[in-house]
C-alpha cells in the first residue's frame, strides 16, 4: 500500500515539474512574440502619424515630386554614347525616418566601342538631410549580374558592404564612417536642395559621397552666372545658373576632375546640362526627357 502511494505522489510530483518546464519555456516565446507585436504596432503608429502628416501621401512638392523621372543622354566627341535615368520611387520610411526611394538607371549605347555598361542603383535617403540611409547597385558583367549593397548605421557609424554574383555571396565588409555621406543617386537630389535652400546666391560648398567603398567629396561653386542653356528635352534655350566644381574621385565613363554644370532657374531645380573631364576630352550630359506634372522651365531672354 505504501509502495502505491509512493509511486502515485512520484507520479503526481513529475507532472507538476513537467508542467512548471512547459511554461518556462512557454514564457520566453511569448515575451518574444509580445515585443514583435509592440515594435509592428509602434513602426505602424509611426506610418499613420506619417500619414495623418501628408508625409506618405503622393503629393507634390515644389522640388521632389513622386513619379519624376529624368533622363539625361551622354555624348562624346560626335558620338551619343548612353544613358542616364534618375525616379523618385515614392515617400516612404526607413530605419524609423522619413525617407525617399529613388532609382538610376545607366545604360550605354550599343556599338560603343570599349564601353558596355548596364547598371540600376537603388537608394534610401534621409528626407531631412538627403544622406544615404541604404543603396544597391545590380550591374551586368557579362552574362552575369553583380549585385552589391551599403546598409549604413549613422549611430554606430557604421557601413556594411556586400556583394553577391548570381545570388551568392562573395564578399563581405564592415568598416566606419566618419560622417554621413550621399551616394551616386542621393547626390544628385542633394545638390537640388541645397540649391533650393540657397536662392540664387553664389556659394561655394563641398558634398561629401561614397563611392565604391571609397569615402570622397564633390567641391561646388553655384549660382555663378545666369545664362541660357541648350537642352534635348525643350525646343528654346532654358534660364538658367551655372556651376563649377571638381570630382574628387573616378566615376562612370572615367568621370573625374573638374566639372560645369547649369541648373533651371525656378524652384525645382532641375540639372540641365553637365560638362565633364575624362581622360581624353570630356563627356557632355544633357536632360533628354522630362516626366514631371505642371513643370515647364523658364525660356531664357539672353541673346
Amino acid at each position: 500500500m505504501r509502495k502505491e502511494l509512493g509511486i502515485e505522489i512520484k507520479s503526481r510530483v513529475g507532472k507538476k515539474i513537467k508542467y512548471v518546464l512547459l511554461c518556462l519555456s512557454v514564457i520566453p516565446i511569448f515575451l518574444l512574440s509580445l515585443r514583435a507585436v509592440y515594435a509592428v504596432s509602434i513602426f505602424d503608429s509611426l506610418k499613420q502619424e506619417m500619414r495623418a502628416s501628408g508625409w506618405l501621401s503622393d503629393g507634390n512638392d515644389s522640388l521632389m515630386q513622386v513619379k519624376e523621372e529624368l533622363t539625361y543622354e551622354a555624348s562624346y566627341l560626335l558620338f551619343n554614347i548612353g544613358a542616364v535615368r534618375f525616379q523618385v520611387l515614392s515617400k516612404t520610411v526607413y530605419d524609423s525616418l522619413p525617407a525617399y526611394r529613388l532609382r538610376a538607371y545607366i545604360d550605354s549605347y550599343s556599338g560603343i566601342p570599349f564601353v558596355n555598361l548596364h547598371a540600376v542603383y537603388e537608394t534610401y535617403a534621409d528626407a531631412r538631410t538627403f544622406m544615404c540611409l541604404f543603396t544597391s547597385s545590380s550591374q551586368k558583367q557579362g552574362d552575369s549580374w553583380l549585385y552589391t549593397e551599403y546598409r549604413f548605421d549613422f549611430k554606430k557609424m557604421l557601413v556594411t558592404w556586400e556583394q553577391l554574383k548570381d545570388g551568392k555571396i562573395i564578399d563581405t565588409l564592415t568598416f566606419p564612417v566618419d560622417h554621413p555621406y550621399t551616394d551616386g543617386v542621393s547626390f544628385f537630389y542633394y545638390l537640388r536642395e541645397y540649391c533650393r535652400n540657397v536662392g540664387h546666391e553664389k556659394t561655394s560648398f563641398s558634398i561629401p559621397i561614397f563611392v565604391d567603398t571609397v569615402r570622397s567629396s564633390v567641391d561646388l561653386t553655384i549660382n555663378e552666372d545666369r545664362e541660357k542653356c541648350e537642352v534635348t528635352a525643350f525646343g528654346f534655350p532654358v534660364d538658367s545658373y551655372r556651376m563649377s566644381g571638381h570630382i574628387n574621385f573616378k566615376g562612370f565613363f572615367g568621370v573625374t576632375g573638374d566639372f560645369t554644370g547649369w541648373m533651371s532657374s525656378d524652384s525645382s531645380e532641375i540639372p540641365l546640362k553637365g560638362d565633364v573631364e575624362v581622360i581624353l576630352g570630356s563627356v557632355v550630359v544633357k536632360l533628354k526627357e522630362v516626366k514631371r506634372d505642371n513643370w515647364v522651365p523658364r525660356k531664357s531672354e539672353s541673346q
